[in-house]
């Protein structure tokens, strides 16, 4: 199966009319959202036993990376990629301005791998033929 494609135009609202970047970028076409549920019953492949044991671990994991990040490390799951965590805070001029409490998550960061790149690399894909 390939990924379903339609060709979409570049919006420039930087530059001056004249200046305005022109033509069209490829916009990948989702087939819908898989959720954990979906993605363990495609997994199993009817296996009850299978199922519950990955919905345990899939818990576990979950659990501990959401432990770890807050503790201020990045997880990495070799071959698969890194996650991390970023941080926003009001504008300062001064870096003693602010105190820790002032400083939230800003949002998790997923770096993919090299072998998950490499092997996204190889996608075929198909231009929509309604778009």
């Amino acid at each position: 199966m390939s990924i379903r494609y339609k060709f979409t135009p570049i919006r420039d609202n930087l530059n001056k009319e004249g200046e305005k970047v022109k033509g069209y970028y490829p916009q990948v076409i989702s087939r819908g959202t898989i959720h954990k549920e979906k993605l363990f019953d495609y997994i199993s492949h009817g296996s009850r036993p299978l199922r519950a044991e990955l919905s345990h671990s899939w818990a576990l994991i979950e659990d501990s990376i959401i432990d770890l990040l807050e503790q201020g490390f990045d997880v990495c799951l070799s071959d698969f990629g890194t996650f991390s965590v970023s941080a926003q805070s009001p504008p300062i001029e001064k870096k003693n301005e602010i105190r820790a409490e002032s400083i939230t998550v800003k949002g998790l960061n997923f770096r993919a791998s090299k072998v998950i790149n490499k092997k996204l690399k190889g996608i075929k894909f198909e231009r929509d033929p309604e778009k």
